[in-house]
């Protein structure tokens, strides 16, 4: 009976390691893409504000992302937020959660404000998967849609 008893304690106590380590990924990874969503709003998209956004990419993205992102950028798109653009006034609506339904992918939603010709705000509410990756001990984008 005794060894039952230790049998029982010693795999509620693995279960339980697990899911704190599971829970400590989950708290870096959301660290993680609050700080690059809030640092990529304050870079503004000019000429001069390029090597910002390198920098960026080379600490957050895996290269692959950075490759494609980069000829995005060149074309005048921006594939980090699909083509909508974020603002520190956005980043007060942000809200990130894992998605349930992927392996390492979350979701970034928040609310954006676009300019129109009338120069009445239109609300948007932009909505973006986010893939990560393990890179030596840090976490990284991989993917947006």
């Amino acid at each position: 009976m005794k060894f039952f008893k230790i049998i029982t304690l010693s795999s509620m106590i693995l279960i339980a390691s697990g899911c704190n380590a599971q829970q400590g990924k989950e708290d870096r990874v959301l660290s993680m893409l609050n700080e690059f969503y809030t640092a990529y709003s304050k870079v503004s998209f000019r000429i001069e504000d390029a090597q910002k956004v390198d920098s960026l990419q080379e600490k957050y993205c895996t290269e692959e992302l950075r490759k494609e992102a980069k000829e995005w950028y060149g074309d005048g798109h921006d594939l980090l937020t699909n083509d909508w653009g974020i603002e520190e006034k956005d980043i007060k609506t942000m809200e990130i959660k894992k998605d349930v339904s992927k392996n390492d992918t979350y979701i970034v939603t928040y609310t954006t404000f676009l300019d129109n010709p009338g120069n009445i705000p239109q609300k948007k509410d932009v909505s973006l998967q986010v893939s990560v990756v393990k890179e030596d001990e840090k976490y990284k984008i991989d993917k947006v849609w």
